[in-house]
């Protein structure tokens, strides 16, 4: 059973000088990985990660975050414990929300509104993924906006040659649930032209880990998705013309709101009632159109159409009442109206708010106005599209072998948010509405219109391998107001930038290669924000190392910020959605470790290990007071919130042609939840920790596959975050088994 445990089957694949990209008829025409695939990483003159169908697998993964432990130089902040709100950053880039990643699929931009509003709610669910692409360096100038981190590429399955079938079902701990279903199949028609296609169903759930008296705390997602394609491989001009359809939905009770932390102490799974009403629910379409046509041996165009649309509405819980802007303070006859704080002061500090801290639990009822919960529609709808053509030509001797790619794309996207507020009491342990209309906090659209075009080139000679490329943004943005009187209130801004990016590889000796390369880092700035685009300069170099039985890197990366962006959410204290705050100079430096081996134990008997560690010190340079909550007072040598330190991934396995298990351990360092330096002050950082998980599987035939996995095996539970209210869980000891049926 060769195929079950993580990059053991890259690794085989590259010990044999094979690829693991898709098998199609025409691979110039079909461009989805970013990388080039498995065997274009060990040459590639920039860093770039690949994580196959078996990484994905191994534990029948539904959520991201797992499966991108295994990727050196990856952040990730976790809120909910099953991945629904991911936050992943690159090389000290923010985590938050994933703003400052390119995020793809299938070489699209998938975010859902990636220049006006980057910090969304949505990524592809990775059960139906074929392969993960974690891309870092200077090449990730053709993958703009966000140049900063790198680019996250999700790579759907390739298109079947023949026909092909499969029935999965997983179940598990709190009633966790997964079906899928998958058909794909190729007819040959006249003049020797071919249609392939396949149809994915996917559906899982669960009651949700968490404990609030009289309601589950789970989520339910379905996706459907649809692939096609019509090709003519032996024309004169190959050409193929590939359509994807897809939809998707989610229902979640999921909350912003988390624990003091002496609750949390007491039982890190319970939830406050206030949390009863918080509700999400959100649909995702969309539809791309993929063209390709060899226009002759050595020039290749390529051309997408892309629209996507994601709507949602969030019923979350959002503090206690607040009276419209003058309402606290003194009324006209000098008396003071008290007014509850913010809800984190009230959980970083709930022995001096015990009347507050009793409303959360639901111990006592609400008799104020200011004891009123808020409770705030958070609805959105956003929309992205875009048109992208890319040529690609071929040229040189037989001395030195050039490739050059002209790219351009025409993008659009916007975001359109109506939040609207309502006030419940407590009433008897209850959320009961009282009944009052309230003014919605925020009605507003952003949008932006972007123009992005790059070329890049590539040179081989013997042993060097050459990338340089530039790529130019020009972005025109505007926000409008509808909230503002007497009229509507319009913001524009305009940003054209300039991202030059350059990087070698020079393979010494047969064994040993050397990498370089230096690229500027970008990341746009919003309509109505008065803080400039963030931007650095990012370096990285380091070796690779590469024999019959083990492959190692050894990557150093150094990002110094010009200029820091921290941009506001909802939940943030003291500052409106989307508005942005400068932060100056930072400095981001570490070295990213990776090395895997495939030991034979015997003729049908191996042992794949792996290694991954990444070190990390982001400061800024700067002292500065900022309104931001997330910063704050800022001293120069304070280190950035949620980077850690250390952070590694450690993986053994035994693999047969029936059966195989592996074990997975995952350690994620300390991290600081505010600006600081010198020692951790309590209450202001999240621990260290390390999760084990284990998983089997078992092949009685070729059609069969058997799966038990348990994960966080130990039940580890810690504070993984303090944001965006109060302390926060991760998943706990969780048990699942799976059968997969192929025919």
């Amino acid at each position: 059973m060769k195929n079950c445990l993580p990059l053991a089957a890259a690794i085989t694949a590259l010990m044999a000088g094979q690829t693991i990209a898709q098998e199609i008829a025409t691979p110039e025409i079909e461009e989805v990985y970013v990388t080039g695939g498995a065997e274009a990483i060990r040459t590639l003159p920039g860093s770039a990660s690949l994580l196959d169908s078996a990484a994905i697998k191994e534990f029948d993964s539904t959520d991201l975050t797992d499966v991108l432990g295994q990727v050196p130089g990856v952040y990730i902040r976790f809120e909910d414990g099953y991945g629904l709100r991911p936050n992943i950053g690159i090389r000290g880039a923010t985590s938050d929300r994933s703003q400052k990643i390119t995020l793809m699929e299938d070489g699209i931009l998938i975010a859902p509104s990636p220049y006006a509003a980057p910090a969304a709610y949505y990524v592809p669910n990775v059960n139906r993924m074929d392969a993960i692409e974690v891309f870092k360096g200077p090449a990730s100038i053709k993958y703009g906006p966000h140049t900063v981190g790198g680019a996250l590429n999700l790579v759907t399955r390739g298109l079947p040659t023949e026909r092909e079938a499969e029935l999965s079902a997983t179940f598990g701990s709190d009633n966790y649930q997964k079906y899928r279903a998958f058909y794909g199949n190729q007819k040959n028609l006249s003049g020797g032209s071919e249609v392939r296609y396949w149809l994915d169903g996917l559906r899982y759930s669960s009651d949700g880990f968490k404990e609030l008296p009289g309601q589950d705390t789970g989520f339910a997602r379905n996706d459907i998705n649809a692939k096609i394609q019509w090709q003519n491989p032996s024309a004169d001009k190959p050409q193929s013309l590939t359509l994807k359809l897809g939809y998707a939905d989610e229902t979640s009770d999921e909350t912003y709101l988390g624990l003091s932390d002496d609750d949390f102490a007491q039982n890190p799974v319970q939830r406050y009632a206030a949390s009863a009403q918080d509700q999400f629910t959100s649909e995702h379409s969309q539809l791309h159109l993929l063209h390709g046509i060899e226009l002759s041996s050595a020039l290749t165009l390529n051309s997408t159409a892309y629209v996507n649309r994601f709507t949602r509405e969030w019923n979350k819980f959002d503090g206690f009442w607040q009276p419209p802007e003058g309402g606290c303070g003194e009324d006209a006859g000098g008396e003071n109206i008290y007014c509850a704080p913010d809800i984190k002061i009230i959980l970083d500090d709930p022995e001096n708010f015990p009347r507050e801290m009793a409303i959360l639990r639901g111990e006592r009822d609400s008799t104020e106005e200011y004891e009123k919960i808020d409770v705030t529609n958070n609805a959105r709808d956003y929309g992205s599209q875009g048109v992208s053509s890319k040529l690609e030509v071929e040229w040189g001797g037989q001395s030195v072998a050039h490739t050059t790619d002209v790219g351009i794309r025409f993008h659009h996207d916007y975001v359109e948010r109506n939040h609207q507020p309502a006030a419940f009491n407590m009433t008897d342990g209850e959320m009961v509405y009282d009944e009052q209309a309230r003014a919605p906090k925020t009605l507003n659209k952003s949008e932006a219109d972007a123009l992005a075009v790059y070329v890049n080139h590539e040179a081989k000679w013997d042993k060097l391998r050459l990338s340089g490329g530039v790529r130019v943004e020009s972005i025109d943005s505007k926000v409008t107001d509808y909230l503002e009187v007497p009229e509507e209130q319009v913001q524009k801004r305009s940003d054209t930038v300039v991202i030059p990016g350059i990087g070698a590889f020079y393979q010494w000796t047969d064994e040993l290669g050397l990498l370089a390369g230096i690229n500027k880092g970008f990341s746009p700035s919003v309509a109505g924000s008065g803080a400039e685009p963030e931007e650095s300069v990012n370096y990285e170099y380091g070796v690779r190392y590469q024999n019959d039985i083990v492959t190692a890197d050894v990557i150093g990366f150094f990002s110094d910020y010009s200029n820091l962006i921290g941009r506001c959410r909802v939940s943030d204290a003291g500052c409106g959605s989307a508005e942005e705050f400068d932060g100056g100079e930072a400095e981001i430096y570490g070295f990213e470790f990776t090395s895997q081996a495939v030991l034979g134990l015997g003729v049908n008997l191996d042992m794949p290990v792996s290694l991954v560690y990444t070190y990390t010190d982001a400061t800024f340079v700067t002292t500065f007071d900022s309104d931001f909550s997330q910063w704050g007072n800022v001293l120069e040598g304070d280190e950035l919130p949620y980077t850690p330190r250390h952070q590694a991934n450690v993986g053994w396995g035994l693999e047969a042609d029936s059966w195989s298990v592996s074990l997975s351990g995952n350690f994620v360092g300390r991290m600081r939840e505010l600006p600081d330096q010198g020692s951790y002050v309590e209450g202001q950082f999240t621990p260290s920790y390390t999760t084990w998980g284990l998983a089997g599987h078992y092949q009685p035939s070729e059609q069969w596959d058997l799966l038990l996995a348990v994960e966080n095996m130990f039940d580890k539970q810690v504070i993984v975050s303090r944001r965006p209210f109060g302390a926060r869980p991760n998943q706990p000891l969780t048990v699942k088994a799976g059968v997969n049926f192929t025919f």
